[in-house]
């Protein structure tokens, strides 16, 4: 399937769709330096989410476009989100692919106790990346221009941004000159592990269909089948 960009349209398979934007005073919230001046007007695009750009039965195919930016001395990057559990107790997976650009992925896995794991993935064009049930994660733009990304996910939920509007951000941020700083209000008590997207993904017996590609994934409806019924994760 062919895509590019026409203005903020995605055309994509002889479709033009417009995107859901997230502007910059709804990321104040999970700023490291909120009150620094960016530079920015409020109401300036940060990224843009193409929803339902295709659907294979109840799993969904995305579009997000992280544009290359200094928010305020971090790199661009999503609000963030938690995947709440599905009626059997699972919660929800996701399948990521880069599409074009440079990402890092900040999963955090967060219980009562505090942070159980945190670990940054590092990702190129081509790259896949499973985010297993329970981690919420944040994506950043780690290059020097925007980042595209497709993912595929159940469309029987919807994210949880709670926890990161409440805690302010994820565990870490990125810094635009790259320097990762923690953030204190998830305390002390625990490391960031880094890796790179395959590493950690080729953990999970559920990410080898993804190796060349989401769409390529697809044409295959059983190796997809834990995206519907997350128990089924491995």
């Amino acid at each position: 399937m062919e895509w590019k960009f026409d203005d903020e349209a995605l055309e994509f398979s002889g479709r033009k769709i417009k995107p859901s934007v997230r502007r910059l005073l709804e990321m104040a919230p999970v700023l490291a330096t909120p009150k620094k001046d960016s530079g920015l007007a409020p109401d300036s695009p940060t990224y843009y989410m193409y929803r339902d750009v295709a659907h294979f039965g109840k799993i969904r195919y995305d579009v997000t476009r992280i544009l290359s930016l200094d928010l305020a001395g971090e790199r661009n990057k999503t609000l963030g989100h938690v995947h709440p559990r599905s009626a059997k107790g699972a919660a929800w997976p996701e399948v990521y692919e880069v599409l074009s650009g440079e990402a890092h992925f900040l999963l955090q896995k967060v219980t009562q106790l505090g942070v159980q794991d945190a670990v940054l993935l590092s990702a190129k064009k081509g790259e896949c990346l499973l985010i297993p049930p329970g981690y919420g994660h944040v994506t950043i733009n780690a290059g020097k221009r925007e980042l595209v990304l497709g993912n595929l996910v159940s469309s029987d939920f919807d994210a949880d941004y709670s926890q990161f509007l409440r805690m302010r951000g994820g565990c870490y941020y990125e810094m635009h000159d790259g320097k990762l700083v923690r953030n204190r209000n998830y305390g002390e008590d625990f490391e960031l592990r880094k890796l790179s997207a395959s590493e950690f993904s080729s953990a999970f017996g559920t990410y080898a269909p993804f190796r060349k590609g989401l769409l390529a994934a697809v044409k295959k409806p059983e190796d997809i089948e834990f995206l519907k019924k997350p128990e089924m994760f491995y």
